[in-house]
């Protein structure tokens, strides 16, 4: 795949493509200097809508593994394709300090995420907050974008494989694993790149 397919940029309301002020070129990949969820959003839909970047590349893992393969990386963004079988799901994570976005390419997903429960959120959720979950579904051409913040589970949870396209900014570089134990967001690990993935 020609990385040059993958720039990284906002869309305008008349959908023409507008790159971030002071990008730069390096090694045919499009830097970035602000990172927004509505430029992972635009980066997905249009990876999403041209099955040349992906289609050859799409496989199904087993069980309750997913299959996934990075489309793109570079330190300013990353592109990821997964494949989900019925059942396979993420667990409750974060992006460490990515923003990011997905969309449904085929089938559909469900995404929980969680907030605190006695205020509205302001940030990174602490360990040990008292949380309330919120379910999504998203089926095909629906997107979902996200800050630095954002702690959520992604799973197919219907009865057909489904596909996703999935996009982060900056690169991916750390991830902690979460759980809820007793209404409270609880750590489960912490992991880096290169060490854990």
């Amino acid at each position: 795949m020609s990385a040059t397919s993958l720039n990284f940029s906002d869309t305008s309301a008349s959908s023409t493509s507008v790159p971030f002020t002071g990008g730069r070129t390096a090694g045919g990949r499009f830097g970035v200097d602000v990172p927004s969820v509505a430029s992972a959003a635009a980066l997905v839909r249009r990876v999403a809508a041209d099955p040349r970047l992906w289609q050859d590349q799409l496989r199904f893992g087993h069980g309750d593994e997913r299959w996934y393969a990075r489309l793109d990386v570079d330190p300013d963004h990353e592109v990821w394709l997964i494949a989900w079988l019925p059942g396979q799901g993420t667990g409750l994570h974060d992006h460490g300090e990515a923003l990011g976005a997905f969309t449904v390419v085929r089938g559909a997903l469900t995404e929980t995420t969680v907030t605190p429960a006695d205020a509205p959120p302001t940030g990174r959720i602490s360990p040990g907050t008292v949380v309330r979950p919120t379910r999504r579904h998203f089926g095909a051409g629906q997107v979902r974008g996200f800050g630095y913040e954002h702690v959520h589970d992604v799973a197919n949870t219907g009865d057909v494989p489904a596909v996703s396209v999935h996009a982060y900014a900056p690169e991916l570089t750390a991830m902690t694993r979460y759980a809820v134990v007793d209404r409270r967001l609880t750590v489960l690990s912490s992991e880096r790149v290169g060490v854990d993935w």
